[in-house]
């Protein structure tokens, strides 16, 4: 686990040192997704380039494209909706698969305390039925965080199977290796040695991360946890591992979506959560009070995503930048991720 973080803090910090002596002329675009949601929740499908405003380290930028890709069945029913069927141009050419890959991250608190275990069972019956809803296209794995990651389950369709994996979750054992399964597949990018010294949740974010980055296209990540950060003189901050997992996580186009399991109106670590998913283009909701709520939210916003295109700044340094996406539709939820990387690449 320390040469893997070591070796993408090295990295970063190359990027960081050239973005303080390199400037270069480019005209590349880069691609973000955005999901828009209404104050219902449910997913603004009408929105063209021109709705968009993007900025770049504050400077607004053009838009080239906004397209609308539905992920559900009923999604993609409406979109095609007075749409004329392009035939591919290029039948031998692979296309991406059309169902959906979700992550779930099960947090574990390994001290038992009452209030997140027990919000932890209580979600059990909200998430079976969600599990319930998935379609067949969708494959969905699942991972443990109690004293450290922990992988029950490679990517399936198997419902039945999902479902015991979440909950065998609420156990602190050693699970068993899950089997090998077809493309696409995690285990094969994981390190046993690694995930055993990930004590962190942040570490296991990071792990996760790099796993999905051979993985094309969008991915969600469902954080069933009760906390992200450190207390440190009565405020709560990121440890070290959590920006180069965030930045895994930006490169693997994966979004953190936080339900929090705790069994209280507030909590400090809830920031932690929050702000891992406003960085990935996630959003944060709490359990506690209205548990089916939270989940009907994450079902409506997993329906679909916009792929914008935008132009990047004619001269724009090596290094992290910041990203902004808002839209000009009045009471419209815009959960975008707020950085990139520029390599030089």
């Amino acid at each position: 686990m320390r040469a893997l973080v070591l070796s993408v803090i090295c990295c970063l910090l190359s990027g960081v040192a050239a973005a303080q002596v390199t400037e270069k002329i480019s005209v590349e675009r880069v691609i973000v997704d955005a999901r828009v949601t209404d104050d219902h929740g449910d997913p603004i499908t009408d929105l063209e380039p021109k709705d968009f405003r993007v900025k770049i380290d504050g400077k607004l930028v053009k838009v080239e494209s906004a397209e609308w890709i539905p992920e559900t069945a009923a999604a993609r029913g409406l979109a095609s909706i007075g749409k004329t069927q392009v035939e591919n141009p290029n039948p031998d050419q692979q296309t991406a698969p059309a169902g959906r890959l979700l992550v779930f991250l099960i947090q574990t608190d390994f001290a038992r305390n009452k209030f997140r275990l027990g919000g932890q069972m209580k979600v059990i019956s909200n998430a079976d039925e969600m599990i319930e809803s998935l379609e067949p296209e969708d494959k969905v794995a699942v991972f443990q965080f109690d004293s450290h990651l922990k992988f029950r389950l490679d990517f399936t369709d198997d419902k039945a199977r999902v479902k015991n994996a979440i909950r065998d979750a609420l156990a602190i054992d050693e699970p068993n290796e899950p089997p090998t399964v077809p493309n696409p597949s995690l285990k094969r990018h994981l390190n046993k040695d690694e995930m055993f010294h990930a004590t962190k949740p942040e570490m296991a974010l990071l792990i996760v991360g790099n796993a999905l980055r051979s993985i094309p296209g969008p991915k969600s990540l469902i954080l069933l946890g009760w906390g992200l950060g450190e207390r440190v003189n009565g405020r709560i901050i990121m440890p070290r591992e959590y920006p180069i997992a965030r930045h895994v996580l930006d490169v693997a186009r994966t979004s953190v979506f936080s339900l929090d399991v705790t069994e209280a109106d507030y909590h400090d670590l809830a920031v932690g959560m929050a702000q891992a998913s406003g960085d990935t283009g996630g959003f944060y909701q709490s359990t506690f009070r209205f548990p089916q709520m939270a989940f009907d939210r994450l079902k409506s916003t997993l329906q679909g995503h916009y792929e914008l295109e935008v132009h990047k700044p004619e001269k724009i340094v090596l290094g992290t930048h910041h990203i902004e996406v808002d839209v000009d539709r009045k009471n419209a939820t815009v959960m975008a991720r707020s950085t990139y990387i520029e390599d030089g690449q």
